[in-house]
């Protein structure tokens, strides 16, 4: 948009409007609300430039990739993960964020979004995975094997219900923020990366504790809070007033 359009106001419009948002409503509260600039800061320049939504989209996928593969590598490259972990989880933003400031939001950019971000949830689960089963203990190792395959088909469950209650118009699946959401896993998986590779400067006993603890622990607790989550989408459609459209 010549001359305007570049504001972080006019990016919370933008973003309100691309999620069927109304004023009042504030999806994750104040902490979304703040969060929103970090994506706007990183955005506005690639917007500017010109930048294909889309392609930020596959970038993000790929950073999301190159953690799941590092993962796999050994412990030692745990904390690099961590990290690669949470870059992904900030720019799977970005994408949306370019495509709302330079008002080329899609419907091939929603389906492409939406596919990318559930190819890059598996593959930020199967590094963990595959890293512990092959150098944990036999029982850490099927430990993990479980809890990732319940943290894995947990989160498609939980996207699936919100899709088709979207799909359903049911309001709350647009507003409501549940404790299984993409931001809780990729916080939880990054920082596990961070405590993981961190524990390996602590000598052998530590490390041997974290690679059989941290992974498979953080991966359970993601299955609960995807649960959870769930069981929120569930009860608010049983709840929901408005018609099938």
């Amino acid at each position: 948009p010549g001359g305007g359009g570049w504001t972080f106001e006019d990016y919370e419009a933008g973003w309100r409007a691309a999620h069927l948002l109304g004023e009042e409503a504030r999806p994750g509260g104040r902490l979304a609300a703040w969060y929103l600039r970090l994506p706007y800061a990183l955005g506005a320049p690639l917007a500017r430039a010109g930048v294909d939504p889309d392609l930020v989209t596959l970038a993000a996928l790929w950073v999301a990739l190159v953690a799941g593969w590092t993962a796999t590598l050994g412990p030692g490259w745990a904390a690099a993960a961590g990290v690669l972990t949470l870059a992904a989880g900030i720019a799977d933003s970005v994408d949306g964020a370019v495509a709302v400031l330079q008002r080329r939001t899609s419907v091939f950019g929603f389906v492409w979004d939406s596919t990318a971000d559930r190819l890059a949830d598996l593959a930020m689960i199967a590094g963990p995975v595959a890293l512990v089963a092959t150098r944990a203990g036999p029982g850490w190792a099927k430990a993990a094997v479980a809890a990732g395959t319940a943290a894995a088909g947990l989160l498609l469950l939980l996207e699936y219900v919100r899709a088709r209650a979207q799909t359903a118009q049911v309001a709350a699946a647009w507003t409501l923020a549940t404790p299984g959401e993409r931001p809780t896993r990729v916080i939880v998986l990054g920082l596990t990366g961070l405590a993981v590779g961190a524990a390996q400067l602590g000598g052998d006993g530590l490390a041997t504790a974290a690679l059989d603890l941290g992974y498979p622990v953080a991966l359970a607790v993601l299955a609960l809070l995807e649960a959870a989550g769930c069981a929120q989408l569930f009860v608010a459609v049983r709840h929901t007033t408005s018609p099938l459209r």
